[in-house]
């Protein structure tokens, strides 16, 4: 188990989830006004102070260039404050502006050309795509990827795959030119292709196989309750076999082997292995009838399925179907491969976050996916149970969206700034106080909103997952 995983066993909520949740906030943040203070010092702007957290300072230091360093009681966050700055959000200091001396202005922030200013706003979410870029490619580096074989064991009946004229067994080398090396490559090429057509080609029986397939549109949930919607072809990596039965089970007492194949339940085929939560999660207590294939026979077995161990009102068989040894392999990047990886990871985190605000303008996606910091902090703590390297992607994805949030043209955020500085280059002359003040407003308006949005999904989420367990 990983640390953070015994963290959490031993320490319940605040251990489990909220150290996870600070360490991915606190570097993530850390990173971004980073980005803001290193380029401030090139421009020759004085930085005052540099916060790690908000609220009273618990200690601190003061560096040579006469910057604090403060460490505050609110580790939700940071902000580094330029000279002139009225707040924590570099409004100014009007007053103090205009009692600069000419040495003091040449260190101010505001009194920068506008792209110096430009160049010190946009420096924040810049760090934050590098630092995503630098966690990809050095976990792709150290660790590599687990991944399963990309071989279709299950093509459902009147499926996108199976109308393509694909087929269990087929072995996917290509879609739309994209070498595939694992499974998971499939899912994620084709979970976000609803209705486009992809060009596959598999191996099967040692021959080359082109097929078209165009996935359909999916509606799933997820752990915590969010509605997304994917591209879906009907295909699956594990069939609905019980390799292996848990002890005191409700398959070990109906009298299932190991190896046995679930062939339906209550008269209802069964394709895949995700087939059976859907049935037998709500079948809790109530007897099931189970046709199961062994070998060359086909049996009827009765089982009662048990309650879940992390929701005592769902219903679990008890089986297992881990892929099988010799279906997984780690796959090890060189540097120059990391490095090329850690881009297009980061990429493919900005293209899947545009599409899925364009998706939420046009209708084809909920606002039920934003989640604000009891969601973030929940999916830290289950990620880092798994292991400290899954947290650290989940740090590279964080960064990416903080980093594309701040870019948005909206006042108060960074990509507000640098609206008022292109305005600025194009007239010549900044924006009137009044305009400014105006379009702050309306930006805090709309930060309000979004954070009042995510932490209501968050707690209607928590009260859903509470009523179901």
């Amino acid at each position: 188990m990983e640390l953070f995983g015994i963290l959490g066993a031993k320490g319940g909520w605040i251990l489990g989830y909220v150290i996870p949740f600070l360490f991915v906030l606190t570097v993530v943040v850390f990173f971004h006004e980073l980005g803001h203070f290193w380029v401030a010092r090139r421009c020759g702007v004085k930085i005052d102070a540099f916060s790690v957290g908000f609220g009273p300072e618990l200690f601190g230091f003061n560096d040579k260039h006469g910057t604090r360093w403060r460490f505050a009681a609110i580790p939700l966050g940071g902000y580094v404050r330029f000279h002139g700055d009225d707040s924590a959000a570099s409004t100014p200091d009007l007053q103090k502006l205009e009692k600069m001396s000419t040495a003091e202005k040449k260190i101010s922030f505001f009194h920068q050309p506008v792209r110096n200013r430009a160049a010190i706003v946009a420096a924040g979410p810049i760090a934050n795509f590098i630092l995503a870029v630098v966690i990809f490619a050095g976990v792709l580096y150290g660790i590599g990827r687990n991944m399963t074989t990309p071989v279709l064991e299950v093509v459902r009946a009147g499926s996108p795959a199976q109308i393509a004229g694909l087929q269990a067994g087929d072995r996917v080398i290509s879609i739309n030119g994209r070498q595939i090396d694992g499974y998971e490559d499939i899912i994620r090429v084709t979970s976000l292709s609803a209705g486009e057509k992809l060009a596959f080609v598999v191996e099967r029986k040692g021959k080359d196989i082109a097929a078209t397939v165009t996935p359909a549109l999916r509606e799933i949930k997820d752990n915590f309750g969010s509605t997304h919607r994917i591209g879906d072809i009907g295909i699956s990596r594990w069939p609905a076999r019980a390799n292996s039965i848990r002890p005191n089970s409700a398959a070990m007492e109906a009298g299932m082997q190991p190896g046995d194949l679930i062939v339906s339940i209550d008269g209802k085929p069964v394709e895949a292995f995700e087939d059976l939560p859907r049935v037998v999660s709500a079948a809790l207590g109530k007897k099931l009838t189970l046709v199961v294939q062994r070998g060359n026979q086909r049996l009827t077995l009765v089982a009662t399925p048990k309650p879940h161990p992390n929701n005592p009102k769902a219903g679990v068989l008890g089986i297992e179907n881990p892929a099988k040894p010799d279906d997984t392999f780690r796959k090890r990047y060189g540097v120059i491969d990391s490095i090329g990886l850690g881009f297009s990871e980061t990429w493919f985190v900005i293209e899947r976050t545009l599409a899925y605000i364009g998706g939420i303008i046009v209708g084809k996606e909920s606002i039920d996916q934003l989640g604000g910091p009891i969601r973030i902090g929940q999916v830290a703590g289950e990620v880092a149970a798994q292991s400290f390297y899954d947290l650290l992607r989940l740090t590279a994805v964080l960064s990416v969206s903080i980093g594309l949030l701040n870019l948005f043209p909206v006042p108060l955020l960074d990509g507000g700034h640098l609206l008022f500085y292109a305005i600025e280059a194009v007239r010549g002359r900044p924006l009137s106080e009044r305009a400014q003040e105006y379009g702050f407003r309306i930006g805090l308006a709309f930060v309000m909103l979004l954070m009042i949005v995510a932490t209501w999904n968050d707690i209607f989420q928590l009260f859903l997952r509470a009523q179901a367990s």
